[in-house]
């Protein structure tokens, strides 16, 4: 199983958890289809098809942990490389 971290910092705590929102439901009703996500005070956990993505979120910094099964066909690098441009725009709020 492959597993990546990321996080960062923002100003806007509601505005961050609205993007976040955001993004996860665009992957949820496409790549990931048919994954469960569930929201929390505390962040927003994504797990489908063997996948999993947990987001911590504080008061002003965020943590991501990714697990990615091994039979996904796609280099880890790749998922990784989709991940950071599809999150990019979450570290300016």
């Amino acid at each position: 199983m492959g597993k990546f971290t990321r996080e960062g910092e923002f100003k806007n705590r509601e505005a961050f958890l609205a993007a976040l929102r955001g993004k996860l439901e665009k992957l949820r009703d496409g790549t990931l289809r048919g994954s469960t996500l569930t929201w929390s005070e505390t962040g927003a956990s994504l797990e489908g098809f063997g996948a999993r993505v947990v987001f911590q979120v504080g008061d002003s910094k965020w943590l991501c942990a990714a697990e990615l099964p091994s039979f996904i066909p796609i280099p880890q690098r790749m998922v990784e490389a989709k991940f950071d441009e599809e999150f990019a725009e979450l570290k300016g709020l």
